[in-house]
């Protein structure tokens, strides 16, 4: 016997059976399980992603740098942004600037803060294990973490449904294979989300922790004392009615605890400009170092916050492109402040807004900026995404499909 599965696609009975004993299967796992089986899963479909680009990258490009066939396939998985990272496990940062031709900065290591790769070296020698090795295992397991926390910080606000789809957005969707090569993303996000959970918590000594972690980690760390800062605001403000009445307590103590986490982060997130400057006795080398990826794609401009989108629009599609920002400005807080949203709570709201912000004003958009937004993974929560059989197998077909995509495009031919 057959019949029509919720798809419109005739199936048989005994398909039909086993989809459902795998269904219940997966719902009777105690939640650690099902987010351990996930994050696994998902592991195994990017090792089999990036065992198929391997060889295809050793034979296109055997002399480009980066890898080739003499190095194998840890080497490949610490390509591109990882030849900085193991330059700095191995042997720091340089004392000066590297200059290109024209006498202008060139690309170097001090665009990537030290804690991922301090953190391999840490490994390494321990263990005696090689950087190609160390990287992705630091990498990997951050990736655990992250997807962890991550569960925790979507559950607590929409349940474990709405958490679990996040999780497998997250642990197996396009950007996943970033979770377990040498980049700091996946250190990056474990940090962040346990720093929005800790907040959530109102654990200020933990999220001050992971906030000055996270800010020698990757860029943006500034965020998480935004969104504290806003938090904190409204609950003064909330607990100062001007109609005498008191909506919410909010002691002097717990201000004070509140004021010394914002300030240490902050402290911490403006920092590695000035300890680059300082090393290399060149002002604005961290500046001047950033941008120096910049160059093929607008030229060498004087950086302004908030306008490098619109030059790159200008430059590659005119007035269509600036129409183009311009909608996503508008279109993506409004997006924010719908009820489905907000179910996902303030913390995570705030701070999908602030790190957007951060990626709009400081960043230029190029291959990288999808891996940059992965820390707006909790948004993968919003129960409105899910909401619909046609709608869980659209995201779910496009994840799953668009991994061997970015595979190739993002770390076959060209770095992410």
């Amino acid at each position: 016997m057959s019949r029509l599965d919720d798809a419109g696609v005739v199936v048989g009975a005994g398909t039909a059976s086993a989809r459902r004993r795998a269904i219940d299967l997966a719902t009777s796992l105690p939640a650690w399980a099902a987010v351990l089986l996930v994050w696994a899963g998902g592991r195994v479909l990017s090792t089999f992603w990036l065992l198929i680009a391997f060889p295809l990258a050793a034979r296109a490009m055997p002399e480009n740098g980066v890898w080739g066939d003499d190095h194998g396939f840890g080497a490949f998985l610490v390509a591109w942004d990882g030849q900085y990272y193991e330059q700095i496990s191995l042997h720091g940062y340089p004392d000066t600037l590297p200059l290109d031709a024209a006498g202008n900065v060139a690309q170097n290591a001090w665009a990537f803060l030290p804690a991922f790769p301090f953190a391999i070296r840490l490994l390494t020698i321990s263990t005696g294990l090689p950087f190609e090795v160390g990287a992705p295992i630091v990498a990997t397991v951050a990736g655990l973490v992250a997807t962890a926390l991550l569960y925790r910080l979507v559950r607590d606000r929409t349940g474990h449904a709405a958490a679990m789809w996040a999780v497998f957005f997250f642990a197996c969707g396009p950007l996943s294979f970033l979770l377990q090569v040498g980049y700091a993303e996946s250190t990056f996000l474990a940090l962040t989300f346990g720093a929005l959970l800790a907040l959530e918590r109102r654990r200020y000594g933990l999220v001050t922790v992971l906030g000055v972690v996270a800010a020698f980690t990757r860029p943006g760390a500034l965020a998480i004392p935004l969104v504290l800062g806003v938090v904190a605001l409204v609950r003064w403000i909330r607990a100062r009615r001007a109609d005498g009445r008191v909506l919410e307590t909010f002691p002097l103590r717990e201000q004070v605890r509140v004021v010394a986490a914002g300030l240490t982060m902050v402290a911490a997130g403006l920092a590695w400009p000035v300890i680059a400057s300082h090393v290399t006795g060149t002002p604005d080398a961290y500046l001047e170092t950033e941008m120096s990826w910049w160059v093929n794609f607008i030229g060498r401009v004087e950086f302004v916050p908030m306008t490098p989108w619109f030059l790159i629009a200008v430059r590659w599609l005119g007035v269509g492109g600036v129409l183009i920002v311009v909608f996503l400005l508008v279109a993506y807080p409004v997006w924010l402040l719908r009820r489905s949203t907000l179910r996902l709570g303030s913390t995570t709201v705030l701070y999908s807004a602030a790190y957007a912000l951060y990626i709009f004003a400081v960043s230029l958009p190029m291959a990288s900026t999808p891996r940059l937004l992965m820390p707006l993974a909790p948004l993968f929560g919003s129960p409105e995404l899910v909401a619909k059989p046609w709608m869980r197998r659209t995201f779910v077909t496009a994840a799953l499909a668009g991994q061997p995509v970015l595979v190739a495009v993002l770390w076959l031919l060209g770095p992410p």
